[in-house]
């Protein structure tokens, strides 16, 4: 059990013995399944070579996880992976390449796997950004034929009616294996998170402005993005400007680094969900928000599904109040208290922090926005 839990289980004491209110359930898997019901939670991630994202460990042992991956020895070390963890009964590998369409397609392998793609990259378009990259990281290039599935088919092969979050990471090709998830699914996706490269090597079918277009399209907005830079190499080494030219340390935030990619994440418009009136999909909604952090947004959603009379006031307060408590149990810092001491002493911090500390920017120091 981590100091937070225990914490929070003492301080959960005092407050049943002072309180009418009562929390039973103070573990994270046990106030998740408060907000779910009944209800499953199915997930995907595409491009699953790593292991899930960390954020994504809130799911486990709550969601029925498809991890989906191309290559045979990545799938091989994901199964020993979720076997170690004891997660092997949630967590499903599908060794596939994900795609548009079902059939054969070119696999683009570059000489670091992480690189690989089904798109052949342009290197004549990508003049302008191509020395950012390592050659040694894309070539040589070697062209493989697999055979790539629609997610819509793994999804039918697994029984799965529906998915409510999906992760890809599969080097541009991810608007394509979104689309394949077919009108079905796609309208009931609560949430996603994929990666949007902004340099030329990938065709302008798999940058921004067309995954904005999709997803607008699909009922999805736009929430949020973390951002990958990258420095230009001087000397083909990367920090060389910063140490060689400028004398400063090679990671200087004075120094202005390209953005190259981001993860976007996009989550199911609340207008339409409530609109549409599902409790359970209220619920499983409120939990994607809770993975991404955004629990002042499930929190918001629960009071107006109340207001819609999606539930009634009973259901709804304790709906909120398990959001509450998943957000202390799981994101317990007594440094964030909003406390007279932990105020002062984070306002003594951001005296003495270097200007550029508590900054959003980087080419310009300005305070976050409204803060």
């Amino acid at each position: 059990m981590s100091i937070a839990s225990r914490a929070y289980r003492m301080a959960d004491t005092v407050r049943r013995r002072f309180s009418p209110r009562r929390t039973d359930t103070l573990t994270a898997a046990g106030l998740q399944r408060v907000i779910l019901g009944e209800d499953r939670f199915v997930a995907v991630d595409v491009g699953a070579a790593n292991g899930v994202l960390p954020h994504w460990e809130l799911l486990n042992g709550i969601a029925r996880v498809y991890q989906v991956e191309p290559r045979q020895d990545a799938c091989a070390e994901l199964e020993r992976a979720n076997k170690a963890a004891g997660l092997d009964a949630t967590r499903h590998v599908v060794c596939a390449g994900v795609a548009g369409t079902d059939g054969p397609r070119t696999l683009y392998v570059s000489n670091v796997p992480t690189g690989t793609s089904i798109l052949r990259f342009d290197s004549e378009a990508a003049l302008d950004c191509a020395d950012y990259v390592d050659p040694n990281y894309l070539f040589p290039i070697t062209e493989q034929s697999i055979a790539t599935r629609r997610l819509s088919s793994i999804l039918d092969d697994a029984g799965e009616r529906r998915v409510d979050l999906i992760k890809l990471d599969i080097q541009g090709a991810e608007l394509e294996a979104l689309g394949g998830l077919g009108q079905d699914r796609l309208p009931n996706l609560l949430g996603t998170e994929l990666e949007v490269g902004m340099h030329s090597f990938y065709p302008k079918e798999a940058r921004f402005p067309a995954v904005e277009q999709f997803m607008e399209e699909n009922g999805l907005e736009f929430f949020d993005v973390r951002v990958a830079r990258v420095r230009r190499p001087f000397r083909g080494a990367d920090g060389g400007y910063e140490a060689e030219v400028f004398s400063v340390d090679p990671n200087s935030p004075t120094i202005a680094a390209r953005i190259w990619e981001f993860d976007a994440i996009y989550f199911r418009k609340k207008s339409l969900l409530l609109a549409r009136g599902d409790a359970g999909e209220v619920r499983r909604m409120a939990l994607v928000y809770a993975v991404y952090n955004y629990y002042s947004e499930a929190h918001s959603l629960i009071a107006k599904a109340e207001q819609a009379d999606i539930f009634d006031a009973g259901t709804a307060a304790d709906l909120k109040q398990a959001i509450v408590d998943l957000h202390y149990v799981v994101n317990y810092r007594p440094w964030l208290a909003n406390t007279p001491f932990w105020r002062r002493m984070r306002a003594l911090g951001m005296r003495v922090a270097p200007r550029n500390a508590p900054r959003w920017c980087q080419h310009m120091y300005q305070g976050y926005p409204n803060g």
